[in-house]
């Protein structure tokens, strides 16, 4: 019936820079949690899956120097 004519379009502008500058926040935090993950990678992963790395190939090497020992 009666309708009231409301400029709403600076709300929107202003409503579209807030979520913007979340977006941004939020894609800024995502950053950061990737960047602590892969040190902590890097720090306390890496090394043990070297190890074991290590280890299989320790095993490996020894198994087939045992197994050319033996020949027919």
């Amino acid at each position: 019936m009666f309708g009231y004519n409301i400029d709403l379009s600076g709300v929107k502008s202003r409503l579209r820079v807030l979520a913007n500058a979340q977006w941004r926040m939020l894609g800024g935090l995502a950053f950061m949690i990737l960047a602590m993950a892969a040190i902590q990678y890097d720090e306390l992963v890496a090394p043990e899956v070297n190890r074991l790395s290590d280890g299989w190939s320790t095993a490996a090497t020894d198994f087939r120097s045992r197994l050319a020992s033996f020949t027919l």
